[in-house]
């Protein structure tokens, strides 16, 4: 627009910024004794997540509350989970990326097929974002891997340079598939394999995925499906399948809403990372 026809000070700014209720954690001036109960019910579903994490789940519920309000409410109501946290000790491994859409590192997840739910995730490591992150009562079927592969090329309207994986036949058809896409767009890659297979362990990212879910989300899942007052039991087939077509839709909105959340958060700044430190949705754009 013409700045010197129209004009913002700041002044007006902030007051259409207050109209509109977008106002900031120092405004809003919440409390310990006024996020109690948001604290409590996020806890179910969140038990171990940390303050930056917990700032985040109550700006979803439009609360902008400051750090040392968070700090301060975990300090007084959950000094072991506090003690937990500062235990822990963080092992750091090399993993090289060229940059965005270099590599996309899939994995699967089999801690949870006791409960009848195998999960599977694509993740692009130099951005960090996870691609997809699904559910279902198998991961096993290469056909299935391949199908979470083609629905996020559709979705986001190109593909990686080269996939990469563990070892294992679920893979195959990824391997294929995206090889005759990437041997379809560039004839001089004909006749090789734009897939690279790692060794137990070195294919990182996903595991770092992993983690950080076992951590974040999964406690609370688990807490749910453990519920001692609900008689079910997964060598039931009617049960099973009541189970499978009730839950696991349930389950998947709460991944998505999951993901959404890791995807539009800015990574802790890191002095040994050379990679960028925005939200990975901004870095992938």
């Amino acid at each position: 627009f013409d700045t010197e026809k129209y004009g913002l000070v700041i002044k007006k700014f902030h007051e259409y910024r207050k109209e509109l209720g977008l106002i900031r954690a120092r405004t809003a001036n919440f409390q310990v004794e006024d996020i109690i109960n948001d604290m409590i019910d996020l806890r179910k579903k969140y038990p171990h997540a940390g303050y930056l994490r917990v700032k985040k789940l109550l700006r979803k519920r439009s609360k902008e509350v400051t750090k040392r309000v968070i700090i301060e409410y975990m300090h007084k109501y959950e000094p072991d989970l506090v003690r937990a946290r500062v235990r822990r000790r963080l092992k750091r491994r090399r993993f090289w990326a060229a940059g965005v859409n270099d590599v996309l590192c899939v994995d699967q997840h089999d801690k949870l097929k006791r409960y009848g739910l195998a999960l599977h995730t694509g993740v692009d490591p130099f951005t960090g974002k996870i691609k997809w992150m699904r559910v279902w009562w198998t991961n096993s079927n290469p056909r299935l891997i391949f199908r979470y592969y083609l629905d996020c090329i559709k979705k986001d309207g190109y593909t990686c340079l080269v996939t990469q994986s563990d070892p294992g036949p679920e893979n195959f058809c990824l391997a294929k598939g995206h090889s005759f896409i990437r041997q379809s767009l560039d004839s001089e890659l004909e006749g090789t394999l734009q897939h690279r297979y790692m060794k137990e362990k070195n294919n990182m990212p996903p595991e770092i995925a992993w983690s950080n879910m076992r951590c974040n989300f999964t406690p609370g899942m688990e807490d749910i499906l453990s519920n001692p007052d609900v008689n079910y039991s997964c060598d039931n087939p009617l049960q099973y399948n009541v189970f499978k077509w009730v839950f696991i839709p349930w389950f998947q909105a709460e991944l998505d809403v999951y993901v959404d959340l890791i995807n539009t958060t800015k990574r802790r700044a890191q002095t040994h990372k050379i990679l960028p430190h925005g939200p990975p949705d901004d870095i992938d754009e």
